[in-house]
């Protein structure tokens, strides 16, 4: 079997494609990080070695290590990408020597690559939300997207009344009833006390992500805070959660930013959630 360059590594940050192979970077400025493959053409051909070259060492099979003198002087490397210009890519932490040949490219995907779990990027929440659809029904996408998740906004908030009964199984549970707030000028003002309030935006989380929410830092500044669960994999729904206001009151407006969700990625995929709570709230 015959294994042909696609390109050349230039030097630390560049990489040439081949213009018969120019094809076949369409669609790759989508992913904001690549898995390189290439020869170490300047490594020899062993399977026993010295780890990182310390001839102190005992020797081991090559296998073990990372050393760049194997059978096949494969070497593979994550980088993330810059740029894309007609056929050169311009990238970061490229682990491969000038004149080194390029024997293929590979997206990183986080579904597949990653082996632990990690919270994902404002890239990665962006590219999910735009071909997953991980949230939906946002006012301002740009505005909403945070460094490290995103921010959903109030749509309604609820007095609660009377009481509520949690047992082990759920077959006695009931939730107390709640009074709806209504808004005056698209303000409403809380006095002290504890509420319940729903977002407008649908998450659907795949079954390899769940997500964290935490208070946004201007709502504790103004001397409230939400009360939240854990969004397991799997759910789809308009979620609810409590809120806590302290102090004096608190004003808030309609569509006001309040929560931020983090989304972390899975060490694989799980059982989705298919509890009482998958499902709500989408009829608004």
């Amino acid at each position: 079997m015959e294994v042909k360059p696609v390109g050349y590594v230039v030097d630390e940050r560049t990489i040439k494609i081949l213009p018969e192979y120019l094809d076949g970077l369409r669609g790759i400025e989508r992913y904001s990080h690549l898995w390189i493959l290439y020869i170490m053409h300047l490594a020899e051909e062993k399977l026993l070695v010295h780890p990182k070259g310390d001839e102190s060492r005992p020797l081991r099979g090559v296998f073990s290590t990372r050393s760049p003198s194997r059978p096949n002087r494969i070497g593979l490397t994550a980088v993330k990408l810059l740029t894309v210009e007609e056929n050169v890519l311009k990238v970061e932490g490229l682990d491969a020597l000038p004149g080194s040949p390029v024997i293929d490219i590979k997206p990183y995907a986080g579904v597949y690559d990653l082996p632990f779990g990690s919270v994902l990027s404002r890239k990665e929440i962006e590219r999910r939300i735009r071909e997953e659809d991980l949230i939906t029904n946002y006012i301002d996408l740009e505005t909403q997207l945070q460094p490290n998740g995103f921010d959903c906004t109030l749509q309604s908030v609820a007095r609660i009344k009377g009481t509520g009964r949690i047992d082990f199984d759920n077959s006695e549970r009931q939730l107390p009833e709640v009074e709806e707030i209504p808004f005056e000028d698209e303000w409403v003002f809380l006095p002290r006390g504890v509420y319940r309030v729903r977002i407008n935006e649908v998450v659907n989380l795949g079954n390899d992500i769940m997500a964290f929410g935490r208070p946004r830092s201007t709502l504790i500044r103004c001397g409230a805070n939400l009360l939240t669960a854990v969004w397991d994999a799997g759910y789809r729904g308009r979620s609810e959660a409590g809120l806590v206001v302290y102090g004096d009151g608190l004003w808030l407006k309609r569509n006001a930013r309040i929560l931020q969700l983090v989304f972390v990625k899975l060490t694989d995929e799980t059982t989705p959630y298919s509890g009482a709570y998958q499902m709500e709230n989408l009829e608004g």
